[in-house]
């Protein structure tokens, strides 16, 4: 057990926080080191297949890198995740972290900065350097048929609604847009969440378990659809999906998801020892 007192203190968090950066520097280099490379890839790979004349809107590059790289942003942010507390593998490594001189909530911090704040930072600024290394790159390529837009501004990529549409549509984007981040926030809180529970081949075993819930979710639906004779299930989807409900309850309830899963996480980290990493001891 910590028999460091629990309250915090900044001195401590700050001597946690070099702790484990210098303990772990190598893995988080090649994290890094690797983002970028894969993201240089992505917007080199975009340009050059993307290529368009020159009296055509240069934006309409933004359409492929902007579209793999928030599918690259969603697998990294929560295979980081699973790796914030690999180090409770071994009797050794929880030796090393409960042992420290410092409380359980500055690790805790500590690990959430680290491996998630501070690693969502990482991406996108390395998604910015990939993006000027691509013009810097191929700029001096360019000719009449090949175009090389200049840099992307990912952040104003994200958009939540276009103002050209009706409202109702307007509306239907935004909630769509809404709960699409907060289901990547709340997948990052329970992709952490299996990192505590499971230190061992976190990744794949929360990845597992959510994939068997969805399955089950989905059968349960479809069951439900197709022994309704009246249709009025599959109604009542269909009217809700358009009307926007659906997503206004999905973000909710990923709202909710977020909480619980932080919450078990602090829970659960609080009841390890380094004996044990059984959560009921």
């Amino acid at each position: 057990m910590n028999t460091v007192s629990q309250t915090f203190n900044w001195n401590r968090f700050i001597a946690t926080l070099r702790k484990e950066v210098v303990e772990n520097r190598r893995i988080l280099l090649f994290t890094v080191i690797g983002i970028y490379a894969l993201l240089t890839v992505i917007m080199i790979m975009g340009n050059v297949i993307n290529h368009t004349p020159m009296d055509v809107d240069r934006q309409i590059f933004t359409k492929t890198p902007q579209s793999l790289v928030f599918m690259t942003f969603s697998f990294f942010v929560i295979a980081v995740a699973s790796m914030a507390f690999y180090g409770l593998r071994t009797k050794a490594g929880r030796t090393n972290m409960f042992m420290s001189p410092s409380s359980n909530l500055e690790k805790f911090i500590v690990n959430v900065l680290i491996y998630i704040v501070a690693m969502i930072v990482v991406f996108f600024a390395g998604a910015q350097l990939a993006d000027l290394t691509r013009v810097a790159v191929l700029k001096p390529f360019e000719d009449n048929g090949f175009v090389v837009p200049g840099p992307i501004n990912f952040l104003k990529l994200i958009s939540f609604g276009n103002e050209e549409l009706p409202s109702n549509i307007q509306e239907l984007q935004f909630w769509t847009g809404i709960s699409t981040l907060l289901a990547t926030i709340a997948s990052i809180a329970v992709y952490f969440l299996g990192s505590v529970f499971w230190p061992r081949f976190s990744l794949l075993k929360t990845f597992l378990t959510i994939f068997i819930i969805q399955i089950v979710t989905v059968v349960l639906v479809v069951v439900l659809v197709e022994v309704d004779a009246t249709g009025d299930i599959k109604m009542w989807l269909k009217d809700n999906v358009n009307n926007g409900n659906v997503f206004r309850a999905m973000s909710l309830f990923m709202a909710i998801v977020t909480v619980l899963a932080c919450s078990l996480s602090w829970y659960l980290f609080k009841r390890k020892d380094v004996v044990s990493l059984k959560w009921w001891k």
